[in-house]
């Protein structure tokens, strides 16, 4: 099983959970060996389980090892993170196909539909003909129409850079988790693309 499968399993399909310790996750603290006891040790040193009223079950073992791991492994704000998009089955938006477009700064509604807002330009002057008093010298404020680029490069790079992050996050986590002790899957090697804009960007110029 790929490991972003193992993490949408164990936090979207059995809805396992971190412990409470949150203090003692903001840094990460690298991989260690956990097996099932450290998991129910924890879990009764903090009296924290997972809601097991009418109606709930208990997590897999496997799911709640996972949990643990991630927890372990990563610093608080990515293990969230990793756990939040999990149980979502969704990766980060990585602004697929993004081109900086450029568009109107405003619209107005017209009964045509929206239009371009236009706005007052700069003041020119030019010479119109010669009178009998020489040229004359007509003043006029043009009409133009603000335009901005969106998205920017700078927003579509730090979205592929949170992408690259979470798949970093991916990549610690499949080498934690293959030597973790899972009992009933195996984490393989499978990863999601690395770049997917880049297969996106050649399926786009591909012939034909």
């Amino acid at each position: 099983m790929p490991v972003r499968a193992a993490l949408e399993w164990a936090f979207g399909t059995e809805c396992a959970r971190f412990d409470h310790d949150e203090i003692g996750a903001v840094g990460g603290t690298g991989w260690r060996s956990y097996g099932m006891e450290y998991v129910a040790i924890q879990q009764e040193q903090l009296g924290a389980r997972v809601d097991t009223s009418p109606g709930r079950s208990w997590p897999h073992d496997d799911a709640e090892l996972i949990a643990t791991v991630v927890r372990n492994t990563l610093p608080w704000y990515a293990a969230t993170q990793v756990a939040d998009l999990a149980r979502a089955g969704r990766t980060p938006d990585w602004m697929p196909d993004a081109r900086p477009r450029c568009v109107p700064v405003k619209w107005r509604e017209t009964s045509h539909g929206p239009r371009a807002a236009q706005a007052d330009g700069d003041t020119w002057r030019y010479r119109a003909g010669r009178g009998r008093h020489g040229a004359a010298v007509v003043e006029m404020r043009g009409a133009c129409c603000p335009v901005t680029y969106y998205p920017t490069a700078g927003q579509i790079a730090a979205a592929r850079r949170a992408y690259l992050d979470w798949w970093g996050w991916l990549l610690d986590l499949q080498a934690a988790l293959r030597g973790a002790g899972l009992v009933s899957i195996e984490v393989t090697r499978a990863m999601p693309p690395m770049e997917p804009w880049k297969i996106s960007s050649c399926h786009l110029t591909s012939p034909g």
